[in-house]
């Protein structure tokens, strides 16, 4: 990663660090995270042996370090993150909640995690939302950290989509974001930095140059999809929020979590869940 490209990152998530978990405020990504995990917990949690070690790369606040280390309570894990307001976040978040004594909590770029995490081995790694769209080489970052995985091991990704963001830049009139979003790089605002943006096909190539095997691979949510207000950490697009109202949230759910499984519902989502595993 280029020097600047460093610093726009780290100062994109430090200035958003303290309110970063207001999204639980926002509707849709409530409906997101309830999807993610119900997926974390059918086809995840398990295909993983008692007691094992994580790696959450990229972990910002420690939302998803949190997901795992109260689902399975005698699992330890290493959460790994750039930017040093996110991890202060994260900590005191795991000393409130009572496993800081399970979980170490390491700066650094994803470009040196070999190095930085050298001798350290994980039964599983994740990098949830946008991780793999920051870093400057997505493809050699999944090959160092499958090689971080003991055989069997599973890694996780839920990866910004080519297709919806194309879509969206469509959505809010922005044809030139649209038009480069196919050629997958591409953001949501002009306040974000560029990301990389992930297709069937570059999932299957970086996961097989890595040495890895596809188990899942789908997206989702599939039938309602972010607007403008989505994109900040505050305020929900009045029209979403409309949609989610009441029981309306339930029964959506319901059909989200039914269409995950669904063959070919893939290139639907907002974001791809990918799940991987190195040969044992």
């Amino acid at each position: 990663m280029t020097d600047t490209l460093l610093a726009d990152v780290q100062d994109y998530f430090a200035e958003k660090a303290d309110a970063y978990d207001d999204v639980d405020l926002q509707p849709y990504w409530v409906l997101s995270d309830r999807l993610l995990s119900a997926a974390l917990t059918d086809e995840v949690l398990p295909k993983l042996p008692e007691g094992f070690r994580f790696l959450d790369a990229g972990c910002g606040t420690g939302r998803w370090t949190t997901f795992f280390a109260e689902q399975a309570p005698s699992s330890r894990g290493t959460s790994y993150d750039l930017t040093t307001e996110m991890l202060g976040v994260a900590q005191e978040k795991a000393r409130h909640r009572g496993f800081a004594d399970r979980v170490e909590f390491v700066r650094g770029d994803l470009a040196d995690v070999t190095d930085v995490l050298a001798g350290q081995t994980f039964d599983l790694a994740f990098n949830f939302h946008n991780v793999l769209g920051f870093v400057a080489d997505p493809e050699q970052v999944i090959a160092d950290i499958a090689g971080l995985l003991n055989p069997g091991g599973l890694l996780v990704s839920f990866l910004p989509s080519v297709w919806h963001t194309a879509f969206f830049n469509i959505s809010v009139g922005n044809m030139g974001e649209a038009e480069k979003a196919l050629g997958g790089r591409g953001r949501f605002t002009t306040t974000m930095p560029d990301m990389h943006l992930y297709d069937l096909a570059r999932i299957e190539q970086m996961h097989a140059a890595a040495g890895l095997e596809l188990d899942v691979v789908t997206g989702f949510p599939n039938l309602i999809y972010p607007g403008y207000q989505e994109t900040q950490l505050h305020g929900s697009t009045e029209k979403v929020v409309n949609i989610l109202e009441g029981d309306n949230f339930d029964r959506i759910f319901e059909m989200e979590n039914a269409l995950r499984t669904t063959p070919g519902i893939a290139p639907r989502g907002n974001n791809l869940f990918v799940v991987s595993r190195r040969p044992a």
